[in-house]
């Protein structure tokens, strides 16, 4: 069994306890009620991806960057995620986040754990303040183009490279890898394409990948 050499992951709901962090931010800011409309319109399809995304950022039009980022400071998280990047990165294997998501919430997290590669959204900002503008690097499909694309610079075979995710959006990043990691799968499809599912959280995935043979065994494993 080959040992891991790449690992790409997403972050809502699959390091962090919040399953979208447009969402999360809403809810603290108190207009979820503004951006329900948009995303039923995105759900049922009546809207694009990159239409809900420019309207749903618009709604922060103006809140300070540094009060975005202290309410995402406290979405925590999930149980095991810490240990899990700690794994990759003590074991030498590369680590990468994808997500829809935006920059100011994987930016601590690569500070933290020294993630080598990340592809995100990003939300303009002047002097300070939003501009409600939002710079779309993931449109759909780009989480598999971003991963297929690190493997290929890289040099790393399917078979040393891992994908983990919680959603249907994350299936396309396991056409990438020859581990397929879900997290707490909101997706049936995903579950059942995964090669192992923890739920609700990432408590012993360490263990799961030492015990295979994917990381190398350590004296604490």
């Amino acid at each position: 069994m080959a040992r891991l050499r790449l690992a790409v992951l997403d972050v809502d709901g699959t390091l962090k306890e919040a399953e979208s962090p447009y969402q999360f931010l809403h809810r603290r800011l108190g207009i979820a009620h503004l951006a329900a409309e948009n995303r039923d319109l995105a759900l049922s399809g009546r809207i694009s991806y990159g239409e809900w995304l420019r309207r749903d950022v618009a709604l922060w039009r103006g809140q300070r960057v540094a009060d975005i980022c202290a309410m995402l400071a406290e979405n925590p998280f999930l149980p095991g995620a810490p240990e899990f990047l700690r794994a990759l990165k003590a074991s030498g294997v590369c680590v990468a986040l994808v997500t829809a998501g935006f920059t100011y919430n994987t930016e601590p997290i690569v500070a933290e754990f020294g993630i080598d590669y990340v592809l995100a959204n990003e939300l303009a900002q002047e002097n300070g303040l939003l501009t409600g503008i939002a710079v779309n690097h993931v449109p759909e499909g780009g989480k598999a183009a971003f991963a297929c694309d690190l493997r290929a610079r890289l040099g790393v075979s399917l078979e040393e490279t891992l994908a983990a995710g919680d959603t249907a959006g994350d299936l396309e990043l396991f056409d990438c890898a020859g581990v397929r990691v879900a997290v707490n799968p909101r997706s049936p499809t995903l579950a059942r394409r995964a090669d192992v599912v923890f739920a609700p959280d990432l408590t012993g995935a360490v263990d799961w990948l030492t015990q295979r043979g994917y990381l190398p065994l350590t004296e604490s494993s």
